[in-house]
Parts: C-alpha cells; structure tokens; sequence
C-alpha cells in the first residue's frame, strides 16, 4: 500500500512523493495534491487486482 503526500517548496512549486519512493515535482500544490492522490488510488487498485488473481 501507498502513502502518497505532498510539499510546499520555498519557490512555491510543490512536490508530490510517496513512501515507495515514487516523486514528481509540480508548479502548483493543486497539481501535487491531485498526481499524489492518482499514485495512490492506481496503487492499491494494482495491489488488489494481484491479491484477486492470487
């Protein structure tokens, strides 16, 4: 499972991340907030498509 976040920068970009090591950087926190919370859902819906067929 994934625990995505984000990050303010002090040249107001933002950085989207996630435990796993996954990161993206993004002009705004709106964009940050919106990749990190993709990451996580296309996570966890692999990770229970595996657990289905497993």
């Amino acid at each position: 499972m994934c625990y995505a976040d984000t990050a303010t920068n002090p040249d107001g970009t933002a950085d989207a991340f996630c435990y796993c090591g996954w990161s993206e950087i993004h002009p705004t926190i709106a964009a940050a907030d919106t990749a990190a919370e993709s990451h996580q859902r296309a996570t966890d819906a692999a990770e229970a498509e595996f657990a289905a067929a497993h």
